[in-house]
C-alpha cells in the first residue's frame, strides 16, 4: 500500500497547558483525513497530549520564555506527530522505559505515549531539547 502524503501542519505554542486543546484539535482533524478510527485518534490524542505536557514539565523553567513546536504528517493510513522543544534536553538512553508506580506523583509521560502509538522515537541530547515522534496507523 502506497501512502499519499498531505501537506504538514505545523503548530507553535507557548510552553503552557492552556494549548493542549488546540494541538488535540488539530490531531482530531487531521486524523480524520488519515482514516483513523475514533479509538485511534482518541490514542493519538492522549499521546500526544502526555509529549507536550512533558516538554511543557521538563524543557523550561516555569514562566521561562519558550516554544513548542508540533508538526502534523498526516498521510493516508497513518498520522505522525513531532513535539519539538529547545529545552535543557536529556540524554534518552537513561530514560526510564518500566511501567510508573501506582501512587507515585507524575504522569505517565512517555510510557503512556509508548503505549498509544504504534511507534514513538526520542531525539535529544543534553542542552539541544528534544523531539519526540509519535506515529499512529490506521487500524480499522
Amino acid at each position: 500500500m502506497t501512502r499519499t502524503s498531505l501537506e504538514v501542519v505545523q503548530l507553535t505554542i507557548p510552553p503552557h497547558p492552556r494549548y493542549l486543546s488546540l494541538a488535540r484539535l488539530l490531531v482530531g482533524g487531521l486524523g480524520a483525513q488519515s482514516k483513523l478510527t475514533v479509538e485511534d485518534l482518541d490514542d493519538m490524542k492522549v499521546a500526544v497530549s502526555e509529549a507536550i505536557t512533558n516538554a511543557i514539565d521538563h524543557a523550561y523553567e516555569p514562566d521561562a520564555p519558550g516554544e513548542i513546536i508540533i508538526r502534523y504528517r498526516p498521510s493516508e493510513g497513518q498520522l505522525v506527530v513531532e513535539v519539538e522543544d529547545s529545552g535543557s534536553g536529556f540524554d534518552p538512553d537513561k530514560l526510564d522505559t518500566s511501567p510508573p508506580v501506582p501512587d507515585l506523583e507524575g504522569g505517565l509521560g512517555l510510557y503512556l505515549v509508548r503505549e498509544l502509538a504504534d511507534q514513538v522515537k526520542v531525539e535529544s541530547a543534553p542542552g539541544s531539547g528534544t523531539k519526540v515522534i509519535i506515529t499512529k496507523r490506521a487500524h480499522g
